[in-house]
């Protein structure tokens, strides 16, 4: 189990493997908090969004970077089959985190060294600093078996084949 500093009863990592699209798979319609639309809809950078909020940047806790089966929620994004690199991290302020974040992409993908090479920088500081990287579809909302809201986006190199990032954040209560 990988833990963090915060809470070392809670595993972040095995929360996020639960994430499934809004009102998919479930029995009840589950509508996210009128307080989580501007989270769930924002284009620009996660990290800037909430350094601007709490004026101040939040620091990047990398839980782990592995190799491993993805969601099926994953697989149908990603629309490729076979183990992925998976990078999970918290974006925090004070300790407190306030994002969880796990971005996955197939281990043959080019993007595996992007992703390594980013340490505790955010993705946000790659993804909209170098125009080549873009996005592929829309934003989907997500939500964790816990009940914690989120979304998903898909990302890829303009000028690389076989580019594709899986970007997924969710939205711990502190945010709000």
């Amino acid at each position: 189990m990988i833990t963090s500093p915060f809470d070392s009863n809670i595993d972040y990592t095995a929360q996020m493997r639960t994430a499934t699209p809004l009102n998919q798979g479930s029995s009840t319609s589950k509508n996210p908090p009128s307080n989580a639309e501007y989270w769930l809809n924002l284009t620009s950078s996660m990290t800037q969004a909430v350094a601007e909020k709490f004026v101040r940047m939040p620091a990047v806790t990398v839980l782990g970077e592995v190799v491993e089966q993805p969601t099926s929620a994953e697989l149908q994004r990603l629309e490729q089959q076979g183990d992925v690199f998976a990078r999970h991290i918290l974006l925090c302020i004070d300790n407190k985190p306030l994002v969880m974040a796990r971005t996955v992409t197939p281990t043959s993908s080019p993007d595996v060294k992007a992703l390594k090479g980013l340490l505790e920088r955010p993705l946000a500081e790659l993804l909209f600093s170098d125009e080549r990287w873009q996005r592929r579809g829309s934003l989907q909302p997500l939500i964790l078996a816990n009940g914690i809201f989120g979304r998903s986006c898909l990302w890829h190199q303009s000028n690389v084949s076989d580019s594709g990032l899986l970007v997924e954040e969710f939205f711990l209560p502190g945010l709000y």
